[in-house]
């Protein structure tokens, strides 16, 4: 049996054989791809980029005669005319106001951080600054809140523009706004000034334009993180309940499922031998008993009907039972046929009881092929991690033994 189950997994979809040829596929395209990069444009010539994508490293191999010899070779840009250096330093001066700006709306109206900007983005172009007006902003653009400051000012930014050896200054006017003296930078300006004191602690001012302030820490919502966890495990441990309670019903009923058609075998065996469904029904109980090997699930169901038979409740009721404690859709059918043959008489039910059995055999082969069809695709995804570790193996030696 497991060895045809395993014939099942790897022959039936032929997963071996599309992946060797998916393998094969890759390995030639990646080399010939290989092969083709390997040579250099007209033999010798390797390309330079534009003077704002900067230099790179490529690796090339000499052939010296028969001396093979690795090398690293800098291709530095591409070098610019005078006209192309004016023509970036134009769209560069252009640029600027707008990257400088920062998160103000223009130049005119500034009221918060700038930005110094190092170079101009898609160019070549470098920038030097000169002139960053330091009374108010520091180096990285930021406003400075000590600035005294009441009336607007008007700023002059300069600085250098760089494009390879080419270089020319530039000018930027702007307009600061004056100070806002806010609540909250007002109450600053006066913890720092009470900071710069020697006292052991640090006292808060009690009062701001003759209003009085109060000061609390905020609120620790710590403990609402604790109800909103709390919530959220039980949620999760009431899903899980649901979950486990759903797999063991299923697992249940496949369990069932599997044990149907050796019971419906067993029947129809003692049903044509003359018995009756009931002592059919002891019989089964007594010869489980007698093997001395733990029940199965069903065996302990029959066990339960059993003793209710014995204990004189009509067996009718007690099939109807059976049926309904079991809940799964071949042992209904199987109770229906027994429940019908007490009221009809018994010479239908060895037809229909063996046509019950083949029906539950051919069942059971069915859901066996299914569940090897599963395991099988389950295990494609082990079988293409392996594959990559295959591809590894291989190709990284190749592609390295390439650059020697």
């Amino acid at each position: 049996m497991g060895k045809e189950f395993l014939k099942l997994i790897t022959d039936g979809p032929k997963y071996i054989k599309i992946i060797f040829a998916a393998g094969v596929l890759l390995s030639v395209l990646l080399g010939g791809m290989a092969y083709k990069n390997r040579f250099l444009d007209n033999e010798y010539e390797l390309i330079r980029k534009d003077a704002k994508d900067g230099s790179y490293e490529e690796e090339v191999i000499a052939y010296v005669g028969e001396e093979k010899v690795p090398l690293t070779v800098t291709v530095e840009s591409r070098t610019i005319s005078k006209e192309e250096a004016e023509t970036q330093f134009a769209q560069a001066e252009h640029l600027l106001p707008e990257l400088l700006k920062g998160e103000n709306e223009n130049l005119s109206n500034i009221s918060s951080d700038i930005n110094f900007v190092d170079w101009i983005p898609q160019s070549a172009v470098e920038v030097t600054w000169i002139e960053k007006q330091p009374d108010y902003f520091y180096n990285d653009g930021k406003l400075r809140k000590d600035r005294s400051q009441s009336e607007s000012v008007d700023l002059i930014f300069t600085g250098i523009l760089t494009c390879q050896e080419y270089t020319k200054d530039f000018e930027i006017t702007g307009r600061l706004l004056p100070k806002i003296s806010t609540t909250e930078t007002m109450l600053l300006e006066m913890i720092e000034k009470e900071s710069s004191s020697d006292f052991n602690v640090l006292r808060l001012p009690k009062e701001l334009q003759g209003k009085t302030v109060t000061w609390k820490k905020p609120l620790d919502l710590t403990f609402l993180y604790v109800a909103l966890l709390t919530l959220a495990s039980t949620a999760a441990l009431l899903i899980g309940k649901q979950v486990d309670e759903r797999a063991e019903k299923q697992q249940r009923i496949d369990a069932l499922e599997k044990e149907y058609a050796q019971i419906v075998s067993k029947f129809t065996m003692l049903l044509s031998a003359g018995l009756s469904v009931r002592n059919a029904w002891e019989r089964i109980v007594v010869m489980q008993k007698r093997k001395g090997v733990p029940e199965k699930l069903i065996e302990q169901e029959l066990r339960v009907s059993l003793r209710e038979l014995q204990k004189g409740i009509p067996e009718l009721s007690v099939y109807e039972r059976f049926g309904q404690r079991i809940g799964e859709v071949h042992f209904k059918k199987l109770m229906a046929l027994f429940v019908s043959d007490k009221r009809r008489g018994s010479v239908p039910l060895l037809d229909a009881m063996n046509q019950e059995m083949l029906s539950a055999w051919e069942e059971q082969k069915r859901k066996t092929r299914q569940q090897g069809e599963k395991i099988g695709t389950k295990l494609m995804l082990p079988m293409m991690g392996m594959l990559s570790v295959v591809f590894l193996i291989v190709l990284v030696p190749a592609f390295l033994s390439l650059k020697l």
